[in-house]
């Protein structure tokens, strides 16, 4: 399993080249856990570095801060630390935030006149300004047209104001059987300053938990087949964690 979502990463820089894709925005947690391995690291620069065509703006997310995975490496070029980058029609803003920033970054979101504008955080949602929580209302009236977060692994959009949305495009593959459902990427098209965005599955398989009473039931092959009828219609391919339960 880890080493298809190794994959499904590296079959996404396949479809970024070949769908001429300008930029990948990676909103954080690229990695989950204090140790990576250079093989894994050798993987994502190697596949970096064989789509020069396609920049990728990283941001770190909190799940990154501990492994340093890049450090000791050679970067590729389009493999770039956050800035402002600036393409036809759009403008491509992030902000990692930390302790030295977390409340005044809200004074000074990056804005460029005339054309489409993503900003990138790292965080929660909700109402208080902190390391790992982002304030939505200071993002109100800020000419962001897509905010795009990072940290909720479930694909989720939402309204910021009138006149753009907060959306976090989840991860590629569920990880565990607490990130069931569709997984995949959001694709943003931006055409004479207007921006459409769509989201896009492409894990390998799906995860799921399937709840099945087995009260009334005393054999296993009862228990078996009843398994079986709840899990009717998952494709073969996908992974299914039965809970049962009953007295």
């Amino acid at each position: 399993r880890n080493t298809e979502i190794i994959h499904s990463f590296l079959r996404l820089t396949e479809y970024a080249a070949k769908n001429d894709v300008r930029a990948v925005i990676l909103a954080g947690d690229m990695f989950d856990g204090e140790r990576v391995k250079v093989r894994t690291i050798d993987e994502i620069l190697d596949a970096v570095r064989r789509t020069p065509n396609v920049d990728y703006l990283y941001l770190a997310g909190n799940h990154d801060d501990t492994t340093y995975a890049f450090t000791d490496h050679d970067i590729p070029t389009n493999l770039k630390e956050w800035s402002t980058y600036e393409y036809d029609g759009v403008a491509i803003s992030g902000i990692e935030i930390c302790e030295a920033n977390a409340h005044s970054l809200y004074l000074n979101i990056p804005h460029k006149n005339g054309v489409a504008n993503i900003v990138t955080l790292h965080g929660q949602v909700g109402s208080s300004s902190d390391v790992d929580e982002i304030n939505l209302s200071l993002l109100k009236n800020k000419g962001i047209n897509y905010l795009a977060l990072g940290h909720i692994h479930t694909y989720l959009e939402q309204p910021l104001d009138s006149e753009g949305i907060y959306c976090y495009s989840g991860c590629l593959e569920g990880r565990g059987f607490d990130e069931c459902g569709p997984k995949g990427f959001v694709l943003l098209t931006v055409e004479s300053g207007h921006l459409e965005h769509e989201f896009v599955p492409f894990s390998c398989r799906q995860l799921h938990r399937i709840p099945v009473d087995i009260s009334s039931l005393t054999k296993n092959s009862e228990i078996s087949q009843k398994m079986k009828a709840a899990a009717q219609g998952i494709p073969s391919e996908d992974m299914v964690e039965f809970l049962l339960f009953g007295g």
